[in-house]
C-alpha cells in the first residue's frame, strides 16, 4: 500500500473548494491564532453551500484564506479534512499538482 507524505507545498491550498470544519477544530485554530473561536467563524469561515455546517473561506483566487505566503497559518491545528489530503480523500487531477511524496507502508 502506498502512503502519501506532504512536502507542504501549499498546491491543495491553492484548490478551490469546500474545507469543512468542526467545533473542537474551530477551537483548536483559534487558539493558534491567539483570537476567540467567534472571531475566527467572522474570520475565517463561511456557511457550507448546503448550509450544514462551517467550511473555511476562499480567498479571491480561489485560496484558502488561512495561507500566507505559502505557508498554512494553522498547520500544526490544521482540519482533518487538510491533514487527510492525499492519502484518504483526492480531487480530479490532484496527483498533477501534489508535491505529496510516496512511500510504502509496511
Amino acid at each position: 500500500m502506498i502512503h502519501f507524505k506532504c512536502d507542504r507545498c501549499t498546491n491543495c491550498c491553492n484548490w478551490p473548494g469546500e474545507v469543512v470544519v468542526t467545533d473542537v477544530e474551530i477551537d483548536l485554530m483559534a487558539k493558534q491564532l491567539d483570537i476567540s473561536p467567534q472571531i475566527f467563524i467572522e474570520k475565517y469561515t463561511d456557511l457550507r453551500e448546503n448550509r450544514n455546517g462551517l467550511t473555511l473561506k476562499n480567498n479571491e483566487n480561489g485560496s484558502c484564506v488561512l495561507l500566507k505566503n505559502r505557508n498554512c497559518s494553522v498547520h500544526s491545528n490544521k482540519p482533518k479534512q487538510c491533514r487527510d489530503f492525499p492519502n484518504n480523500w483526492r480531487f480530479k487531477g490532484w496527483r498533477q499538482i501534489c508535491e505529496a511524496l510516496p512511500s510504502k507502508i509496511k
